[in-house]
């Protein structure tokens, strides 16, 4: 009677991870790129340069790749739009968006808030800017200051994460470094552009 019962159990998960697995959006990697294709749906999804990244993320896996690729949608977002990895369990998340959402630049984030958190943890939020004045010198250091190079020693360092109503639930990233002399920089670890910072923390 226990074995019979212990096999009925055994099919009834098997049958519900059958289920769920068909559940799953299915990409295909593009083999070249690491870009995403919803063939069913007729949708490409590209993968952003690590300077943008998802605030959050729903729990469930909402798609999966043929090469292990888990993706999960943005809350308040449609998921034919962006898909993000998990911006929990993985140190830089790849956000997806699909090819027919253009790629927002800094320069037209229209940014309302920044997040000042610990490098590394979304969730740990140390300041909030929201002085519209202080946000637009930090944007126009990064965009129009002359680029220099990172600091040998880095002594502390910080996320910044640019939100914006245009791009609800997407971050930019940037980080807010110190060195050496008591300078401060804004940096783009994925383009390696770095600039002094006329703000400091």
């Amino acid at each position: 009677m226990l074995k019979k019962i212990s096999l009925l159990i055994t099919a009834a998960i098997f049958a519900i991870n059958i289920f769920s697995c068909g559940n799953y959006v299915k990409l295909k990697n593009d083999g070249e790129t690491g870009n995403l294709t919803d063939e069913e749906n007729g949708l490409y999804y590209i993968y952003c340069l690590g300077y943008l990244r998802a605030a959050e993320i729903s729990a469930e896996v909402y798609a999966r790749g043929d090469r292990g690729e888990r993706l999960h949608a943005i809350p308040g977002i449609e998921p034919s739009e962006w898909l993000s990895e998990n911006i929990r369990d993985m140190g830089m998340p790849f956000l997806f968006r699909e090819r027919s959402v253009e790629e927002p630049g800094l320069e037209d984030f229209e940014t309302s808030t920044i997040y000042v958190t610990m490098s590394g943890e979304i969730s740990v939020e140390i300041r909030r800017i929201t002085d519209i004045n202080i946000i637009e010198t930090i944007i126009n250091d990064f965009l129009n200051a002359p680029g220099v190079p990172p600091p040998d020693f880095i002594s502390d360092s910080l996320t910044l994460n640019f939100a914006s109503e245009k791009y609800r639930g997407i971050y930019y990233i940037l980080e807010y470094i110190s060195g050496h002399e008591d300078n401060y920089y804004i940096f783009d670890r994925w383009t390696g552009r770095c600039v002094l910072s006329s703000i400091v923390f």
